[in-house]
C-alpha cells in the first residue's frame, strides 16, 4: 500500500492535523472511509512500530488488523456498527514491532466528516511505555474541531501578530478565560508583566525562523491566569500554515506539581542523605567495635595460647627443678635418721641445712611462679615510698652474702646522691634476682661488681656486673622470654622466669634495662630508672 502525498489529497487537508500531531507520542492515522486508503500517519510510527521506512510500515499496517491476530467477520461488523452508532471504537489490543516484540496498546478509531466525505481517525498508544496520557483521549472524533476541543492539555492557536485564535477548554480552565475573552487579548496578556516587553521580539524571531520546539529550553517558564497569579509551565510549539498565512500551535502544562513533587523530592534526598550519614556512621561505629572485639577475642586466644605453653613448660620444668631439691630433702630426711648418737651432731646439722637450702630453693622457684601469675593478671601495683639508695642496696648486698661460693665477695660502690621516689620491694627483688645470678653463673674466687649512681638529670643507675659463663651471641635476644634458658647454663639449676619478671619490673617502674655481655667473658646488667 502507497500513502499519497498529503498535498495530492484533494478530499482531505492533513496540514492542521501534522501541526497538531508533530509532536505527539502517539500513532495518528486517517483513513479513508472504506479503511482501504491510507491518507495520512504521523512520524510516531517509527518509535512505536520499529520501521525506518514510511512505505515499509505501511505496506504491513492494515486498519481492520492492527494487532496480533485478525480481526474475524463479526468482529469487524461490530466494530464498524459501533463507530456509526457512536461515534468511536476503542480497545486494548496486542501489537508486534517490526523486531517481533509484542506490546499492549490502545486503539481508538473515530469517524467524521470533512468537506462532505467520510474519514476514519485512528490513534495507537503504546500503554506500555505511555500511560501518562489519557485513556479514552478522544471518545468521539468526528471532525477536527473535536481533537482540538478534547485535548487533554490547554492548546492555543495563535496568529503571527501574537492575536490567541482558538483556545480549547483546557486553556480556558487554566488561564481562567472565556473563550470570548480569549478571542480578544493577545498572548502577551499570559506571560507575567517583567517578561512581556521583551516577548515580542522572541515571537517575530520565531516566526522568521519556525520549527517545531520546545519553548524558552533550560529556562524556567512562568505564565499568568487572569487573576494575576503566576505559575510555571512548560511550552512545545508546532506551526503550520494556511494560505501562506502562518499560525503556532502552543501547549502549556501547568508543572505546579511537578515542581513540588521535585522540592519535595529534595527535602526527601537531603533528609535521606543525613540519613545514610548516620548509618554509615553507625556502620564504622559497628565496624570498630567489631574489630575491637575481633582483636579481644584475638588476644584471648593469644593469651589462653600462651597458658597453655606455660602450663607445658611449667611441668617440663617443675618435674626438673623439683626433682632435685626434694630427692635432697628425702635423702637428708633418711640419713638424718640413722644418726641417732650425740657425736653424730655435726652430721646431722650438714643434713639439716642441705633440708633448709633445699627448701629455700623450692620456695624461690615457687615465689616465681607465684610472681609471673601476678605480671599477667597486672595485680601487680607500685607502693613508692623515699628511701635511701645506697643504704638499702648495701642491705640487699649483706642479706645475699650467704648463697656465695667458696672464695667470691661482692664489690659496691656508689656515686652521688641517694635519696629517691619509687617501690622498694619492686627494687629488692630487680636487685636479689641480678646478684643470685651472678653468683649462679660465676666460678668460685670470682668478684661480682654491684655500682649505683644518681646523676646530675636525677636517674638512678644500677649495674650489676660479673666475669662469669657469659651469653652466646644467638641467646641474648631471648634472654628476657619466659622459661628461656640459655644453651651453656643447661646444667646449671634455674627456672628461666628470673629475668623475666626483673624486665616486667623494671618496665612497671618506669625504667628500663639493658645487658652487655661477651661469651665466658661475663656479663653485666645496667638498670636505668628516670625519677
Amino acid at each position: 500500500m502507497i500513502v499519497q502525498p498529503l498535498v495530492m489529497a484533494k478530499s482531505f487537508d492533513a496540514s492542521m492535523l501534522r501541526a497538531w500531531s508533530a509532536f505527539s507520542d502517539e500513532f495518528i492515522a486517517v483513513w479513508d472511509e472504506k479503511g482501504s486508503e491510507l491518507m495520512y500517519f504521523n512520524d510516531s510510527f517509527s518509535k512505536i512500530f520499529g520501521y525506518q521506512n514510511r512505505d515499509e510500515f505501511s505496506d504491513h499496517f492494515n486498519f481492520l488488523c492492527p494487532r496480533e491476530n485478525i480481526l474475524d467477520e463479526n468482529l469487524s461488523k461490530l466494530m464498524r456498527d459501533n463507530i456509526n452508532r457512536h461515534g468511536n471504537w476503542t480497545e486494548e489490543v496486542l501489537l508486534r514491532k517490526k523486531s517481533g516484540e509484542v506490546f499492549l496498546g490502545r486503539l481508538d478509531i473515530g469517524k467524521f466528516s470533512y468537506d462532505g466525505q467520510n474519514f476514519y481517525l485512528q490513534r495507537i498508544i503504546d500503554i506500555d511505555t505511555q500511560r501518562i496520557f489519557s485513556n479514552n483521549l478522544y471518545k468521539e472524533v468526528k471532525k477536527f474541531e473535536a481533537l482540538f476541543q478534547f485535548a487533554t492539555l490547554p492548546i492555543l492557536l495563535v496568529d503571527k501578530k501574537g492575536s490567541i485564535i482558538l483556545a480549547n477548554q483546557q486553556a480556558t480552565e487554566l488561564f481562567e478565560y472565556s473563550v470570548v475573552e480569549f478571542s480578544n487579548i493577545k498572548v502577551e496578556q499570559l506571560i507575567p508583566d517583567r517578561f512581556r516587553s521583551s516577548h515580542e521580539g522572541h515571537r517575530n524571531r520565531y516566526e522568521q525562523h519556525p520549527e517545531n520546539r520546545p519553548m524558552g529550553k533550560g529556562l524556567q517558564l512562568s505564565a499568568r491566569k487572569k487573576s494575576g497569579k503566576e505559575f510555571p509551565v512548560e511550552i512545545s510549539l508546532g506551526h503550520y500554515k494556511v494560505d501562506d498565512e502562518q499560525f503556532v500551535i502552543a501547549f502549556v502544562i501547568d508543572i505546579t506539581k511537578r515542581i513540588e513533587n521535585e522540592n519535595k523530592l529534595l527535602a526527601q534526598k537531603d533528609e535521606l542523605e543525613k540519613v545514610n550519614a548516620q548509618i554509615e556512621k553507625l556502620n564504622e561505629e559497628l565496624e570498630l567495635k567489631v574489630e575491637q572485639r575481633t582483636q579481644e577475642l584475638s588476644n584471648a586466644l593469644s593469651k589462653e595460647r600462651e597458658l597453655s605453653d606455660l602450663k607445658s613448660r611449667f611441668v617440663s620444668m617443675a618435674s626438673h627443678e623439683f626433682r632435685t631439691p626434694l630427692s635432697t630433702i628425702l635423702s637428708s630426711v633418711s640419713l638424718i635418721a640413722k644418726y641417732t648418737q650425740s657425736e653424730d651432731q655435726d652430721k646431722r646439722d650438714k643434713h639439716i641445712m642441705r633440708i633448709r637450702s633445699s627448701v629455700s630453693n623450692l620456695t624461690g622457684i615457687l615465689n616465681e611462679f607465684l610472681s609471673l601469675g601476678k605480671i599477667e593478671e597486672g595485680k601487680i601495683q607500685q607502693h613508692v615510698s623515699e628511701f635511701n639508695s645506697k643504704e638499702q642496696l648495701q642491705l640487699i648486698i649483706n642479706e645475699i652474702q650467704p648463697i656465695l661460693k667458696n672464695g667470691q665477695q661482692i664489690v659496691y660502690n656508689h656515686n652521688g646522691g641517694a635519696h629517691v621516689k619509687m617501690d622498694l620491694s619492686l627494687l629488692r627483688n630487680i636487685m636479689i634476682n641480678l646478684i643470685s645470678n651472678a653468683i649462679k653463673f660465676s666460678s668460685e674466687d670470682g668478684e661480682i661488681w654491684v655500682e649505683s649512681e644518681m646523676n646530675g638529670s636525677g636517674n638512678l643507675i644500677i649495674q650489676v656486673k660479673d666475669k662469669g659463663l657469659g651469653i652466646p651471641e644467638e641467646d641474648k635476644k631471648h634472654l628476657f622470654e619466659r622459661f628461656f634458658r640459655g644453651k651453656n647454663v643447661t646444667n646449671i639449676q634455674g627456672t628461666g622466669l628470673g629475668l623475666h619478671i626483673v624486665s616486667k619490673y623494671v618496665e612497671l617502674m618506669g625504667g628500663r634495662i639493658e645487658v652487655e655481655s661477651e661469651l665466658n667473658q661475663g656479663t653485666t646488667f645496667t638498670i636505668k630508672f628516670t625519677l
